[in-house]
């Protein structure tokens, strides 16, 4: 299973060019996009649909609106690093429109507050587990802030707990 947490920070990168080196060999181009900050769930919020890409700012002044990567347009480089495969469609007004998501219902878990059905608090929704290939969401993990999650760890909660 996937944390989303280690996809938090990664860089993003969108595929360029690619050109033939003297060699014979192919090298791609690569132009940075961003990193990524959250994901995007379904309005049920037991599926990830996408993520989050804060770009960088315009001379470190300017803030530039985040993209939406949808979940099935990426792979993973190495540890660090996202490589966008579907550029055509697979970002923001075109991903949603091919994914069929209302955008305005969508979910972005992280740092929402948790609460049973009664009203007790559970704290706030630190990360998830999903499967990399559907995006579904195996677990919530919740807790009631830095010092708490270091001392204790996780509150669990099932994608089947989720009302």
């Amino acid at each position: 299973m996937l944390k989303i947490g280690d996809l938090t920070g990664l860089r993003v990168l969108l595929p360029k060019s690619t050109k033939k080196a003297k060699d014979g060999t192919v090298v791609e181009r690569f132009l940075k996009l961003g990193k990524v900050h959250n994901a995007v769930f379904t309005p049920g919020g037991k599926r990830v649909v996408g993520l989050m890409v804060k770009r960088p700012d315009v001379v470190g002044m300017v803030k530039r609106d985040d993209v939406f990567l949808a979940w099935d347009s990426f792979e993973t480089q190495d540890e660090k690093t996202l490589v966008i495969t579907r550029p055509d469609d697979g970002m923001d007004k075109a991903a949603r429109k091919r994914l069929g998501i209302d955008w305005d219902a969508c979910i972005i878990w992280t740092g929402m507050d948790a609460r049973t059905v009664a009203g007790k608090s559970l704290g706030y929704v630190s990360d998830a587990e999903v499967d990399r290939k559907t995006g579904r969401v195996t677990r919530f993990l919740t807790t009631e802030g830095g010092v708490s999650h270091a001392l204790i760890g996780s509150f669990v909660i099932t994608a089947d707990m989720v009302r």
